[in-house]
């Protein structure tokens, strides 16, 4: 008697034990841990994909200047005269110094320039895309990392469940309640979750790696994170998400490409304009000028001197004329054709922003529903059905695998709730990303 009465004080002690641990919440401590505004400010500043679009912009806005000046200034020198039988320009008799500048017409570069800044603020529309698209990258894989490792928290709590469950079976078949079979079953499944959680503990490291490299540090950095939820519930207006993604990045990039065909038509038409060209030349000649000079007491007789050739200057101007029409007026058509090819890319841009923005928020909505449905059902249920079979094997009124499909259904229902709220709070960075900037987070260096 005294044997039965140890025995089934034991078996309540672990009976308790495993609801009890059923129910407890992970409490995970962390050395300053990174906040989510951290990590996208530290994502935003530091990816080198950033970097590399930020620099695109400097570059382009730099050449401005560069398009809209006139070509440069041309200095020359020649040396003419040479004799034959030497190839040294000292011994030229003539030298002539020349300064030649091409002037290209003022309403083409005024075209030019205007390409050119339409282009610079293209790329930096382009540099506020890559960030808000690096901001939504991080957010995700920060919640990547988070549910990767609450996966391996939630599943070391399962591995405890199951070898206290391992303890209940080995005690109810010593006493012989329970087949060995139970035994077995119950270490087999513990082994299974050791391998389980070995996978976890990889998806976590691949997790931390890919967070750490959207940073722009090296992926073994360590670091801990602290666990945030920011989106709130999707209560949002569509009209008013719709009418703010109007002035997203994207959209405003394609509308500067819209206004930089504009202004190719208007360069191709200003190619029929003339160039001109002017050049002052200088010129000195070494060979004496041979000089005739009339004796007016006898004009009969006339006397040849050689005199000194006095320096001259010459100027000329140049201007060239675009003659060749065909060559203008396919100029012309080409860039009407890519205007109008630019203004049609900037409106299905806008219908599917339109299309994007619905469907994210869509997406977000019905995730927000599935946290709602586990907190609410699933989680309650399974909490019940696995304390119930617990209490059930402990009696001998149900078999192990009813126990252990409890323990599987309440694992699997922790982990689809933290997966909801994962999910939702990616769908809610995707929805920022449709709509073009931080809705729920805000963020230090985001170029506006």
């Amino acid at each position: 008697m005294s044997n039965m009465s140890n025995t089934g004080i034991l078996r309540a002690l672990i009976v308790f034990g495993i609801m009890f641990t059923a129910n407890l919440q992970p409490v995970l401590a962390a050395e300053q841990p990174l906040t989510l505004q951290e990590i996208v400010n530290n994502a935003i500043k530091n990816n080198p994909a950033v970097v590399e679009t930020e620099k695109k912009w400097e570059e382009k806005s730099s050449r401005i200047p560069a398009v809209t000046a006139q070509p440069n200034l041309k200095i020359g020198i020649m040396k003419d005269d040479i004799p034959t039988s030497s190839l040294n320009p000292g011994q030229g008799m003539m030298t002539e110094f020349g300064l030649s500048q091409e002037i290209m017409n003022p309403s083409k570069l005024k075209a030019m320039g205007k390409m050119a800044r339409n282009e610079a603020y293209m790329t930096k529309a382009g540099w506020s895309e890559k960030q808000v698209e690096v901001y939504t990258q991080a957010k995700q894989a920060y919640y990547d990392y988070l549910y990767s490792r609450q996966a391996l928290v939630i599943g070391k709590e399962s591995q405890q469940l199951m070898g206290q469950l391992v303890q209940l079976a080995q005690i109810n078949y010593s006493t012989g309640m329970v087949p060995l079979q139970d035994t077995l079953k119950a270490q087999t499944e513990f082994s299974q979750m050791t391998i389980d959680l070995l996978n976890m503990a990889s998806m976590e490291a691949v997790a931390k790696a890919r967070l750490n490299n959207l940073m722009g540090r090296s992926t073994n950095t360590g670091f801990e994170v602290k666990e945030e939820f920011t989106a709130p519930p999707p209560n949002f207006d569509l009209g008013g998400l719709i009418n703010t993604a109007a002035s997203k990045p994207a959209l405003t990039g394609m509308q500067y490409q819209v206004e930089m065909a504009k202004n190719g038509i208007d360069l191709a038409k200003k190619q029929q304009l003339p160039d001109f060209e002017i050049r002052l030349g200088y010129k000195k000649d070494k060979e004496p000028m041979v000089e005739s000079q009339v004796d007016h007491m006898n004009p009969m007789e006339t006397t040849l001197m050689l005199g000194e050739r006095k320096p001259t200057w010459n100027i000329e101007v140049m201007a060239m004329l675009p003659i060749w029409q065909g060559k203008n007026k396919a100029e012309i058509k080409a860039a009407q054709a890519g205007f109008e090819a630019s203004e049609a890319a900037l409106q299905n841009m806008k219908n599917m922003t339109e299309l994007d923005v619905q469907m994210t928020l869509t997406e977000a909505q019905a995730t927000w529903r599935q946290i709602e449905l586990y907190k609410n059902t699933i989680i309650p249920q399974a909490e019940q059905t696995y304390q119930a079979a617990v209490v059930g094997y402990t009696n001998g009124k149900v078999d192990f695998m009813t126990v252990l499909e409890g323990v599987n259904t309440l694992r699997n229902a922790k982990l689809g709730l933290y997966k909801a709220k994962v999910d939702y709070e990616k769908a809610a960075a995707n929805l920022e990303k449709a709509v073009g900037k931080p809705l729920f987070t805000s963020v230090d260096s985001l170029n506006e």
